[in-house]
């Protein structure tokens, strides 16, 4: 013969069922709220899906609560983008790279349902938009990072950072690895030529320094870290040298 109840056990299970879905989402909020920002990426520090997915669901187990997201038919699509940045080679060359992602957009609606009363719904409706080289990551992105958004939002978790996707992340980080060697190449050009003016014309010393000074503070061209402006500060040192050689 099992046990009855007990008097505390039935009071809680009125207090839940007696509650409306506006009130339970309110309790789920006071629990969500404490959500601390442990993850870190570029220059950001944020509160991961996982972190908050925990909370927000203990709430929704405790007050008999679920949630339904959805794409709206129809409105899901893919295409495909190129995009275009001018880089630099290591000789100070300027070219267009392009690169092609693939982005991903539709209309979603957040559904929370009562589960105590399953006409007791509340629908929610969102944007959802992914890119990235492959069509179904684009989609897995944009879902998972369109639902941290969504919760945080909803719930009105404070963060003072957005945390960027991780595939931006990367990308960004890989992006000036890449534009830091390439504009130490093509200052080791510069130097090259900074460094034969003075051997051979040192009377043009002060004329070459303060060609450099137009580019970085002090001539401390070995300073410079963005590639166009190294390219184009090569550029006039070679121009310089060939005004020197052509008087002389």
């Amino acid at each position: 013969m099992k046990a009855g109840k007990t008097k505390m056990e039935t009071n809680t299970e009125k207090t839940v069922e007696q509650i409306n879905l506006i009130q339970k989402l309110a309790k789920i909020r006071a629990i969500a709220d404490v959500v601390t920002k442990d993850k870190k990426g570029y220059n950001y520090t944020y509160a991961d899906i996982t972190s908050i997915l925990a909370k927000i669901t203990a709430g929704m187990k405790k007050y008999g609560v679920s949630l339904i997201p959805s794409v709206v038919p129809g409105t899901a699509n893919v295409v495909q983008n190129v995009v275009s940045n001018t880089k630099f080679t290591k000789t100070g060359e300027a070219y267009e790279n392009k690169t092609t992602e693939m982005l991903f957009t539709a209309e979603m609606v957040f559904k929370w349902v009562n589960d105590e009363n399953t006409d007791d719904v509340i629908e929610v409706p969102w944007f959802v938009t992914g890119s990235m080289s492959d069509p179904a990551q684009a989609m897995g992105a944009g879902l998972t990072y369109t639902t941290r958004q969504f919760l945080t939002m909803y719930f009105q978790i404070a963060q003072s950072d957005t945390d960027p996707d991780n595939y931006r992340t990367k990308q960004k980080e890989a992006e000036d690895q890449e534009a830091k060697a390439v504009t130490a190449e093509i200052i080791k050009e510069v130097d090259k030529i900074v460094r034969l003016c003075l051997a051979d014309f040192p009377d043009k010393k002060e004329d070459m320094m303060e060609l450099c000074k137009k580019y970085c503070k002090d001539a401390k061209y070995t300073l410079i870290k963005e590639p166009n402006l190294a390219s184009k500060l090569l550029e006039d040192v070679k121009k310089f040298m060939e005004n020197i050689k052509g008087n002389n």
